[in-house]
């Protein structure tokens, strides 16, 4: 079995068109990925504890909002992380 490596995984997709603003590029260390992984799962966290307890709303909805977006990034380095493990078990770059 080869070095697993991350694949390429798109994330973010833009509302109005079929494409995403941002990818997890290939070739990334799979513990690398997911130890960014387990950081923005431990920030999105964070951010979701502060949510109601923020004194002005818009800070509540711009809280929300971070902590959405760090598990999306968070779920994509997973992803890509799975999907170059299989790779990898497979012996190549499928």
């Amino acid at each position: 079995m080869t070095d697993p490596t991350t694949k390429s995984t798109p994330f973010a997709r833009c509302d109005h068109v079929d494409h995403h603003l941002f990818a997890v590029q290939p070739g990334i260390p799979l513990l690398d990925a997911l130890e960014h992984a387990s950081v923005y799962l431990s920030c999105a966290e964070a951010l979701a504890h502060q949510a109601p307890t923020a004194t002005r709303p818009e800070h509540s909805a711009s809280l929300r909002w971070a902590s959405q977006q760090m598990l999306g990034t968070a779920r994509s380095l997973v992803q890509a992380s799975v999907d170059g493990l299989h790779a990898a078990q497979a012996g190549g770059d499928a």
